[in-house]
């Protein structure tokens, strides 16, 4: 089997070597193919050429890496005689797979002159002028847009004429975008009337919108100056009196009406019609069977009767109602019923309340075979309430070689209040019977305020988070190792407590309405445990054991902190195309109370989510090296954690995505532990002990979910430096059983 792996991988390399090697293949003879297209301003660096490469008509083939055009030759791979079925199967996915070649036109090229001069005018470049410079060698054109940008105009007086007060008013306060000395930009100005739109809708006028203003600009002769001018729009004049009064006419809301579990296979039916009156006697009108309390809707709505309309309110009602599990869809529209008043009706479609899934998983790492599987169940509305109750287990085995065997089973339960206070518990069993026999009973409480429209935070608080750990049976040969001998790993072995907090920031610049655009995220997490009890313990001068910890009922408390950031970015060349780039550290650091970070609060490499080439808990710490038994198993866990990866994704069909990935990084200590020989930090040493790996995955887009399969095969494996065998490349060769692994998961490692 693996013979045939590498038989078929290497003639998939020669095929696409040899394709790239003719790009111009599915070039007409009397063509050129567009290689390069490219802009340059030769006469000032502020001009950003990669905004300016918006508005060209015509581009290059998509590129990895800046170079490397793997959607052509993909597509070039595609054999010419198409005679016979199954070559014209072949010709068919790679023309599906790939990219045809870009046929280099005149006339896009000129139109994309044109637009490049328009958007420099847009800029204040009035006088720019746009060239091109053109080289054509083997019928393939490289192509150079040449843009001479010219002193560029600023605005030299700005002027407000608007009659009416309050837009007056609005466009002269302090916020006011357009300023004199500036240099004069269409987009400047379009966000000022959008701000002056904005504030006029929060400020009740419903009928104002961004198409009522516009500018004026005259340009001084040889001044390099611009004189701006705000306006309404002419056709504003000839609106009939009752337009005009609407326009400046302040509305607020006289009833709010919901239309409940709207479904719009079917009318209303009026027997579900109520009218109601809350406490400040306002009226409210619901249509429909409700499936949520109406307190928990007029909760979620920013919009209450006798309020003036705003737009702000409207867009955090959308939000906030969105948010709630049991809700679907949620619509808010507005109806005029008199001089200055509005009727709100809010429309609710109902979402699926009752969830479950079940995930079945295997693994193998040296040698050792093992199974999971898990049940996860999900209730959106337990209490009518939005209350969100999640219940979850999750129990595995796996086989070890010297005969042994690893139990470990998971319960958990949550419960989510209005979409950001939770309430969870959890108990985890594991048992290693030549060890040890393990026990993690855990409670917490946290609270999320969410991410915000026009914002890119989410913030998360783990207010406090209680764990105890309970070892009730040791191994003799395990104690001797880890307890009785001075070993300062042996607190990660004894019955300890860990109360804790956190903070969680998690930022993103994705955009639903624009998917296809590139986006980056990052998150940055900070947790401390044990500071209030050292404190208290201090002051209180509580009992002391052996080792000098303070301890809480006889069992002592963990202390540290702990940070990590991690990063990534999509980098998207189509909506079939993108290349993932992910960097993650992280530091755990013990102190006081505590000689060692908890094992559970430790880091390990590996796995699905991290350096594909090995199983999870089986690589590290530094040049640390295991033998496949559980005792090594545990001790594969580190004080610091750094890893870096590189994905490509290529959408093959709707619901099938294959991707090739690059990972790097590893685990170390903090302190040079006994018992992790190599494990230790240093900072002329850590580079040369990076683990690499690299691989190919399959991922399935099950619509509720992402089920992934990745292949990883190591590169550099730093528990070999000593052997000098650490590239698993010729002469060391590649084994199966030590150097590839697959895994299993569900959605996307990062």
């Amino acid at each position: 089997m693996l013979h045939r792996l590498r038989t078929y991988n290497i003639l998939l390399i020669l095929a696409v070597f040899f394709a790239s090697c003719n790009t111009t293949k599915y070039v007409p003879q009397d063509k050129c193919l567009l290689n390069k297209a490219k802009i340059k301003c030769v006469d000032d660096k502020t001009v950003s050429a990669s905004q300016l490469r918006n508005y060209l008509r015509q581009k290059q083939n998509t590129e990895i890496l800046g170079f490397w055009k793997l959607q052509l030759h993909v597509y070039n791979t595609a054999p010419a005689d198409t005679t016979t079925k199954s070559k014209k199967k072949m010709a068919e996915n790679a023309h599906k797979m790939g990219e045809a070649p870009v046929i280099y036109d005149d006339e896009l090229t000129g139109i994309s002159m044109q637009q490049l001069r328009q958007q420099m005018n847009n800029d204040g470049y009035f006088d720019a002028s746009v060239d091109t410079h053109k080289v054509v060698k083997k019928r393939k054109v490289n192509l150079t847009y040449l843009i001479t940008a010219r002193k560029p105009y600023k605005v030299r007086n700005y002027v407000v004429d608007i009659a009416a007060e309050d837009v007056n008013k609005i466009a002269l306060d302090d916020a006011c975008k357009v300023h004199k000395g500036m240099q004069f930009s269409t987009s400047v100005l379009d966000e000022e009337r959008e701000r002056i739109t904005r504030a006029m809708r929060n400020r009740g006028y419903f009928y104002f919108e961004k198409s009522m203003l516009e500018f004026s600009a005259d340009s001084a002769l040889g001044s390099h100056e611009v004189d701006v001018r705000i306006h309404m729009a002419p056709y504003v004049a000839h609106l009939d009196s009752a337009a005009k009064k609407n326009l400046y006419t302040r509305y607020s809301i006289r009833n709010m009406h919901y239309q409940i579990d709207y479904d719009p296979s079917r009318l209303p039916d009026s027997a579900y019609l109520r009218c109601e009156f809350d406490k400040f006697g306002n009226e409210y009108s619901w249509i429909g069977k409700r499936f949520l309390r109406k307190n928990i809707l007029r909760r979620s709505s920013r919009l209450r009767k006798g309020d003036m309309y705003a737009e702000w309110r409207v867009e955090r009602t959308y939000a906030r109602m969105n948010a709630l599990g049991p809700v679907k869809y949620v619509d808010i529209s507005f109806a005029p019923v008199g001089d200055s008043l509005l009727d709100c009706n809010i429309t609710i479609s109902r979402g699926r309340i009752h969830s479950i899934s079940a995930e079945v998983g295997g693994t193998y790492s040296a040698g050792d075979w093992g199974v999971a599987a898990g049940v996860n169940y999900t209730n959106r509305n337990i209490f009518h309430g939005a209350e969100q109750l999640t219940l979850s287990g999750r129990a595995s085995y796996e086989w070890r070689a010297n005969g042994g065997r690893a139990i470990e089973a998971k319960a958990e339960a949550g419960l989510l209040f209005a979409s950001q206070v939770r309430v969870n518990v959890a108990y985890n069993y594991q048992q290693r019977p030549d060890e040890y026999t393990r026990t993690i009973v855990n409670a917490g409480l946290q609270y999320t305020i969410p991410r915000r429209p026009n914002t890119k935070w989410t913030h998360h608080f783990n207010l406090l988070d209680i764990s105890y750990i309970y070892l009730p049976w040791m191994s003799a040969e395990f104690k001797q190792k880890f307890i009785d001998r001075s070993s300062v790993l042996k607190a990660s072995y004894e019955d300890h407590f860990i109360v804790d907090w956190s903070y969680t920031g998690n930022y993103s610049t994705y955009n639903q309405r624009y998917p296809d655009r590139s986006y980056l995220q990052f998150a940055l997490r900070v947790e401390t445990a044990g500071n209030a009890l050292y404190a208290l313990s201090t002051m209180a001068n509580l009992y002391r054991n052996e080792d000098g910890a303070y301890v809480l009922w006889k069992i002592p408390f963990a202390q540290y902190a702990k940070g990590d950031f991690n990063i990534t970015y999509h980098e998207i060349f189509s909506p079939k195309h993108q290349l993932v780039y992910h960097f993650g550290l992280g530091v755990a650091v013990p102190y006081l109370n505590a000689q060692t970070v908890p094992f559970e609060k430790r880091y390990f490499a590996g796995g699905a989510n991290g350096i594909r080439g090995w199983q999870a808990r089986t690589l590290g710490p530094g040049t640390f090296r295991g033998t496949g038994s559980t005792m090594v198993y545990d001790l594969q866990a580190g004080d610091i954690h750094l890893d870096a990866n590189l994905e490509y994704r290529f959408k093959v069909i709707s619901f099938l995505e294959l991707a090739a990935f690059l990972d790097a990084g590893n685990i170390w200590t903090i302190r040079d532990y006994e018992a992790q020989p190599g494990g230790v930090f240093l900072w002329d040493q850590f580079y040369k002990q990076i683990a690499w790996s690299y691989g190919i995955g399959v991922r399935f887009d099950l619509s509720l979910l992402i089920f992934r399969i990745d292949f990883g095969v190591k590169l550099h494996d730093p528990s070999r430096i000593a052997e000098g065998k650490q590239w698993r490349t010729a002469p060391n060769g590649l084994k199966w059983k030590d150097d590839m692994t697959f895994h299993f998961a569900i959605g996307y490692p990062f």
